[in-house]
């Protein structure tokens, strides 16, 4: 009898319409700070403007077309930096680039910008990746000599030796006591 409940209330919420919404911009904005996201521009992966913004900040939501939960709060370098990444161009921002990524990531190689899976031990999948910051300089040449290992437990290179190479910064919320 327990179950047949379970399986009715599941039923009524679907179709209800209010199990499993997904909210493009309630996801986009979780990416950042309130004092990033609240005035920030959303967009979708297609670049249509859902919310229009003031702050100079763009949030996108998580794809839900691929694993993880992985939206994203952007300024002009990044923006820059997504839309020739998605066209396999090269970049051309002249600022330092910050995106924050407070919900984690996707699965992801760290050697190969266009991985979709692992493919070996020289591909070096990224899982789990929680919370994090990622920062792009102008000049990647000065990201040289940094840690590429993204289980260091402290900032890394990801894509390095590639247009596409950038700072990884872990965020671990710490409780005060």
């Amino acid at each position: 009898m327990k179950i047949v409940i379970q399986l009715l209330l599941v039923i009524g919420l679907i179709w209800s319409g209010h199990a499993f919404a997904f909210d493009p911009i309630k996801s986009a904005v979780s990416a950042a700070p309130e004092s990033v996201s609240a005035n920030a521009t959303v967009v979708d992966w297609e670049m249509n403007v859902l919310r229009e913004g003031s702050n100079g900040w763009t949030c996108l939501p998580d794809n839900v077309n691929v694993p993880g939960n992985a939206p994203w709060c952007v300024n002009e370098p990044w923006l820059n930096f997504l839309k020739a990444y998605v066209s396999k161009e090269d970049p051309t921002y002249t600022g330092v680039g910050i995106a924050y990524m407070l919900m984690g990531d996707a699965p992801v190689s760290n050697s190969d910008p266009f991985a979709t899976e692992p493919t070996g031990k020289d591909n070096d999948w990224v899982t789990d990746l929680g919370a994090h910051l990622m920062v792009l300089v102008p000049d990647r040449e000065s990201l040289q000599g940094m840690s590429t290992n993204h289980l260091n437990g402290g900032p890394w290179v990801m894509w390095p030796d590639t247009p596409y190479a950038h700072l990884m910064i872990p965020v671990v919320n710490r409780i005060e006591m």
